[in-house]
């Protein structure tokens, strides 16, 4: 069955594991810490790790010798308690008449093994992936959903044994354009930074020069909610000056209306409590009073016509029709969008 990271992990430390786990996405950070568990599950010795665990990779694979391995029982001096781990690497790059081969394992697979299928795409029609489906667990890694965001500090806090102040999450989530594994480079310098400290602060980002510009982002996002037409501008400019990208601005000006249309609609139907509002928009607890604030700037209707001029900006810019200046922050301070 389909089933999350989370869950994998509290099965892996509960000892109620699966024969096989498929890990399908491209998203490099969540797929490397599935793997890194499992290693730290099952190989936690170097003679163990020689006869115990193996990688292969599917490309050019012969599925004879995979299967052969799959197997074959842990090594002659394993306890009775030892699993043998094997990593297939881009399993969907296995050519079809081997993956015939191998699903006859994939139906009576061995309970001193598991296997861990990586691939970036799959086609859930096949014979493989429903026996895979049926005795193992699926686990699919993508860059995280907007409302998902806030659950991943608490995932590196635990990490890193750190608390992360909201402020500096905040920037570090914007001034990784939001990707994960960049996000996750970013914390792993700051942990080493703040060295014996407690917590990383919106201060240690910046003295760091993590996402140096995030700071910057992040308000002339606020700004522009709070339609401050000047300041914005200047803003504007300035992070244009640093090298920062239209494509990026509108990404996150992009998210943070978004978040006010979900909120103007919480609003209506009754739902005020910040915590409540900060899981439904994806934001975190210590901000749900700035969307507040920025909600009193809009109406559903206003709201509704920005995300429009902001998904028809997004178009010239990547046809090269236009820039965030010309296409959105002109029309957007006029009376018509007011």
């Amino acid at each position: 069955m389909i089933v999350t990271a989370q869950k994998v992990f509290k099965d892996l430390d509960s000892g109620s594991w699966n024969p096989l786990y498929l890990v399908v996405g491209s998203e490099p950070f969540q797929s490397n810490e599935i793997l890194n568990q499992f290693k730290k599950k099952f190989i936690k010795e170097e003679t163990a790790q020689a006869l115990n665990y193996e990688l292969w990779d599917g490309e050019g694979l012969d599925a004879g010798n995979l299967l052969n391995s799959l197997e074959m029982l842990p090594g002659l001096f394993s306890s009775d308690e030892e699993i043998r781990l094997i990593v297939c690497q881009r399993f969907d790059k296995i050519a079809p008449s081997h993956m015939e081969v191998l699903q006859k394992y994939l139906s009576e697979p061995s309970p001193s093994t598991v296997f861990v299928m990586m691939a970036e795409k799959i086609d859930k029609r096949k014979a493989w992936y429903k026996l895979i489906e049926e005795h193992g667990d699926v686990l699919e890694v993508r860059e995280p959903y907007d409302r998902e965001w806030p659950k991943w500090s608490g995932y590196f806090e635990r990490k890193h044994k750190l608390k992360v102040d909201p402020a500096a999450w905040e920037m570090l989530v914007s001034g990784s354009g939001r990707c994960l594994s960049l996000l996750a480079t970013e914390i792993e310098k700051l942990a080493v930074f703040v060295g014996e400290k407690s917590s990383i602060q919106l201060s240690d980002v910046q003295s760091m020069g993590a996402n140096s510009t995030g700071d910057d982002i992040f308000s002339l996002v606020e700004d522009l909610a709070m339609k401050r037409k000047g300041v914005s501008l200047r803003k504007y400019d300035l992070l244009l000056r640093n090298g920062e990208s239209d494509i990026k601005l509108l990404s996150i000006i992009v998210r943070q209306f978004r978040m006010i249309e979900q909120a103007l609609r919480l609003s209506k139907e009754g739902v005020t409590d910040p915590k409540t509002v900060a899981v439904q928009i994806g934001a975190h607890p210590f901000f749900v009073s700035k969307i507040f604030e920025q909600m009193k700037k809009h109406t559903e209707e206003s709201v509704g016509k920005t995300l429009n001029l902001l998904a028809q900006c997004d178009y010239q810019i990547k046809t090269g029709d236009g820039n965030l200046f010309e296409k959105f922050l002109v029309p957007y301070f006029s009376k018509e969008s007011r």
